[in-house]
């Protein structure tokens, strides 16, 4: 009897365990699309995956800003900041960065203000963690700016801005400073910024009060290797990791990162392609799993494709799986805050493609759903 008792309490707890979980997990959940196609007028889209099936279907769109192809949440979630390509003054020179208040909890957007990129090609933005700032990194200008942000979620002018100076082996993409990228570490410390023409990761100390860039004086930049083209960074959630997906050469680089000093050293770097692949790819974007223990690199050209690492415990990196056939250019993808999902977004095939993820594996398998919008460049939970 005893047994039996002990059997039935233990199958009580396992089952109370489940039911929190469950309770924990939401039935659907909402996340935001940004477009690249700058000829649309409603370029943010706001979409819910269904938790259960995987079906992602589309519940409004917002105008405010043009060729929205990467967006940003405050760290409240109260405001939403959007690449913007619209021309921003008459001289046709610049591009914008536009505000977005969320209205409400079912996601409708407002649009605020604008300001100019203070530079050509803006492509990526992001938030600084105390909601204080954001930052923007414009490509075809090769230079960076911060922003401070009012008390209303409202852009300010400019603080700063910074332009890079560099070139690389490649004479086609690296004969000069292409800044890709731009972010804060998680504790806010340092902004980093990738540079593709430049082969390097530059590292900002950053004054929150006057909202001014100063090179890191422990380490002014992270070099790549010659030709590598770093594009996108991504930081591991709990452990002091970094890591680089370069453009040019299809690798993923691990890497360590000081928090306390900004410094980066490399841990290791692997191919992003198969062994035997010969043909024309540009890598894209990176992220790591929300548990931790995988690092997820996208593909696009001849082999579009979503690359899957193991993260070792001491941040070496191993190649699991490469899912080949996702859709076309995969400039973007995402996980579900929960990790149940991949969100693949074929700037090019005009779908965003949705895959589960093992829990135990990390590796993908599909579920055959899919959403048509047009030119997904960005996913945004």
């Amino acid at each position: 009897m005893k047994t039996h008792a002990k059997l039935f309490i233990t199958l009580l707890f396992l089952l109370a365990i489940a039911c929190n979980s469950s309770r924990n997990t939401p039935d659907k959940i909402l996340f935001y699309v940004g477009s690249s196609d700058g000829s649309i007028e409603h370029s943010i889209f706001l979409c819910e995956l269904d938790y259960g099936s995987g079906q992602v279907v589309k519940v409004d769109s917002f105008a405010g800003s043009s060729g929205s192809s990467y967006l940003v949440l405050s760290p409240d979630s109260k405001f939403l900041y959007a690449i913007d390509r619209t021309q921003s003054d008459t001289t046709k020179k610049y591009n914008s960065v536009t505000s977005f208040k969320v209205m409400d909890p079912a996601g409708r957007l407002k649009a605020m203000n604008s300001q100019s990129s203070e530079g050509q090609g803006p492509c990526h933005v992001s938030c600084h963690p105390e909601g204080s700032h954001i930052f923007i990194a414009n490509y075809s200008s090769g230079n960076i700016a911060a922003y401070p942000l009012a008390d209303d979620g409202s852009i300010s002018p400019a603080s700063d801005v910074v332009w890079h100076t560099g070139s690389g082996p490649d004479p086609d993409r690296q004969t000069k400073a292409y800044a890709h990228h731009i972010m804060p570490d998680p504790a806010g410390n340092y902004i980093l910024a990738t540079d593709l023409g430049a082969d390097k990761v530059f590292i900002y100390d950053f004054d929150l009060t006057s909202g001014q860039f100063t090179a890191n004086p422990e380490q002014e930049f992270f070099a790549a290797a010659p030709g590598a083209g770093p594009r996108h960074l991504a930081f591991h959630p709990s452990s002091p990791f970094l890591f680089i997906v370069n453009e040019l050469n299809g690798t993923l680089t691990a890497c360590g990162y000081d928090q306390q000093t900004g410094r980066i050293e490399e841990i290791n770097t692997v191919s992003t392609l198969p062994v035997d692949f010969n043909g024309t790819n540009g890598s894209g974007a990176v992220h790591v799993h929300p548990d931790g223990q995988f690092v997820y690199a996208s593909n696009r050209g001849d082999l579009n494709s979503i690359a899957v690492f193991r993260i070792e415990e001491s941040g070496v990196i191993e190649r699991i799986q490469i899912m080949e056939d996702v859709p076309t250019h995969p400039r973007d993808f995402n996980f579900d805050p929960h990790g149940r999902f991949l969100l693949v977004a074929g700037q090019r095939a005009d779908e965003i493609e949705i895959f589960r993820i093992d829990s135990n594996t990390g590796k993908l398998s599909r579920t055959q759903q899919k959403i048509s919008i047009k030119a997904p460049a960005c996913i945004l939970f």
